[in-house]
């Protein structure tokens, strides 16, 4: 087993993010569009077969629609307005707005932040529920058990694409791997002799960094010529895949199926609690795409205090439903 370490700690990621490209246009079919689809599918039969089995409140003939307005103004709208607010906008300033002010609208160069997807949905979720005289509670339960499907595939995709990758890990690890976006943090005297090894292996000239890093990905010579410049680093993409997505969803899912009369807000309150403990856990070996905050904290884990604020609001909501059945029973 020993012998076989430092091989796999000098894995380096060249995973292709596009599936196919297609004919004649510049468009392509990417793993990280295809995570979106499959997630908002998958998201949706849950939800229809829960509603099915009255075990959520939106009735069957009007789960499409809702999940459609919740797809498009929730998940994309809300996750690509909190990268922009969360994260790109504190890196470049108003200043890099005023030089690009279209980035946000740019959804195929990815970016999405699933602290504001949350906040989005829950926003969605309130007026549909007023709109409609449900329980926003109620509607809110229901979203709160497939999010973790969108956050699985989402994360997957992250892994495909060798982005948001995990901190720099032991060398003897047997889980590491090195990741060929890394060249674009190099410092500049390591990035230019990296740049110039990667050009001499391909035997031709690299437009830019960029092109690198992508011919890491189906070039042998050059992913060899420039995996000494890289660090071995923790998957952190797919231990967010399994803690924020998989694991939530499996427990949340189990536990609606049996427990039938579990007052409103129960689910949100537990994917809010879950979610942030699952989130705040592996952003520690995940590289914080910003400085961190008050020195330790990552960005993404002071906004998982947010979530833990939001789930304390859905408790105190669901034990007042509680209270209310306990009533109607006497």
């Amino acid at each position: 087993m020993n012998s076989l370490l430092p091989h796999l700690a000098t894995y380096v990621h060249h995973l292709d993010p596009v599936i196919f490209d297609i004919p004649g246009t510049p468009l392509a079919l990417r793993w990280y569009g295809l995570a979106y689809v499959a997630g908002f599918v998958l998201g949706y039969l849950v939800l229809l077969r829960l509603s099915r089995r009255q075990l959520y409140c939106v009735a069957p003939e009007k789960l499409g629609d809702f999940i459609t307005w919740v797809c498009m103004l929730g998940v994309l709208g809300g996750a690509r307005l909190g990268e922009f607010f969360f994260y790109w906008l504190p890196e470049k300033g108003w200043s890099g707005f005023c030089a690009d002010p279209f980035w946000v609208f740019r959804v195929w160069e990815g970016g999405m932040a699933s602290h504001g997807g949350i906040i989005a949905v829950l926003l969605v979720s309130i007026v549909y529920a007023r709109r409609n005289a449900l329980s926003i509670a109620a509607v809110c339960d229901g979203l709160a058990i497939v999010c973790p499907i969108g956050l699985f595939f989402g994360r997957v995709a992250n892994f495909i694409n060798g982005e948001l990758y995990g901190r720099v890990a032991d060398a003897a690890n047997p889980i590491a791997m090195k990741f060929p976006l890394e060249i674009m943090e190099l410092p500049p005297s390591q990035m230019h002799e990296c740049f110039i090894r990667a050009q001499m292996a391909f035997g031709a000239p690299i437009a830019s960094l960029q092109q690198c890093v992508e011919l890491c990905r189906t070039n042998e010579a050059v992913r060899s010529a420039v995996e000494p410049f890289l660090t071995p680093r923790y998957p952190s993409q797919l231990f967010e895949a399994a803690g924020e997505g998989l694991l939530i969803f499996l427990v949340l899912f189990i536990l609606r199926l049996r427990w039938k009369t579990a007052p409103a807000g129960t689910f949100a309150c537990l994917f809010c609690f879950l979610y942030a403990a699952a989130r705040i856990i592996t952003e520690c070996y995940r590289e914080p795409e910003t400085a961190n905050l008050f020195g330790v904290i990552t960005r993404g884990q002071y906004l998982s205090f947010g979530v833990i604020l939001l789930g304390v609001i859905f408790f105190f909501i669901a034990r007042h439903h509680a209270k209310l059945q306990k009533n109607q029973k006497i």
